[in-house]
């Protein structure tokens, strides 16, 4: 071996180290502001996109997607650091976006449809659920069902060409992030559901072009 070659390994293994403290920083900092919340849910997806989009609109070398995979294991790691008993209803179809996303840290309960995977946010039995990212009205009518659901998240926030998108379901909101989809239930004359996208954070208002007859069924970073 060269005595450039073994300079250049020896870098890159202190590299290597000084990511590994890093990364742990983080993730002792983010136990710590999770704390300062007094309960408040960990994962808050719109301050995850706003922080990808900061990163990726920084001079790198790196592809969005690149480095959105490798952030998305960090927050993974983190979240389920976090909430050591947390597991996710997953609709079979979406269950490539659901191991993407959370990777090693996935706890999941298999599902063959969208009823399932409310019914068991409904009882508790699990925090966060993974559907496909469709404008199926089948999904529209589980969510209208539901106690409370709403759709918070829809990952991969960038195109990835080997996962097919899925929508994250909770009992609450995200935070705005700054570039966000509103999606409304409308019911329609034969009573069926269309789904609605609306460009922008629209939580506390139904958008005129939706009529007053719509409900929100939730709202996800682009």
């Amino acid at each position: 071996m060269s005595d450039k070659l073994r300079r250049l390994r020896g870098a890159i293994d202190q590299l290597d180290a000084d990511i590994l403290k890093l990364i742990s920083q983080r993730l002792t900092l983010s136990d710590e502001v999770i704390a300062a919340k007094n309960g408040e849910a960990a994962f808050r997806p719109g301050r995850e996109a706003a922080l990808i989009r900061r990163l990726a609109a920084m001079d790198s070398d790196i592809a969005p997607a690149m480095l959105l995979g490798i952030w998305r294991q960090i927050m993974a790691a983190s979240l389920s650091r976090q909430n050591k008993d947390l597991s996710f209803a997953v609709h079979q179809a979406a269950a490539p976006a659901a191991i993407w996303h959370m990777g090693s840290a996935l706890q999941a309960r298999m599902c063959d449809d969208y009823a399932s995977v409310v019914a068991l946010l409904d009882a508790s039995s699990c925090r966060y659920g993974f559907v496909p990212a469709t404008e199926d009205a089948a999904l529209a009518k589980a969510l209208l069902a539901s106690r409370q659901l709403y759709i918070i998240a829809r990952t991969p926030l960038f195109p990835i060409e080997t996962v097919t998108p899925a929508y994250i379901l909770a009992d609450y909101l995200p935070d705005e992030s700054g570039d966000d989809i509103s999606l409304f239930a409308v019911p329609q004359a034969d009573d069926s559901v269309q789904i609605m996208a609306i460009d922008g954070y629209s939580a506390d208002h139904i958008p005129e072009a939706c009529g007053t007859s719509a409900r929100l069924l939730g709202i996800y970073a682009r």
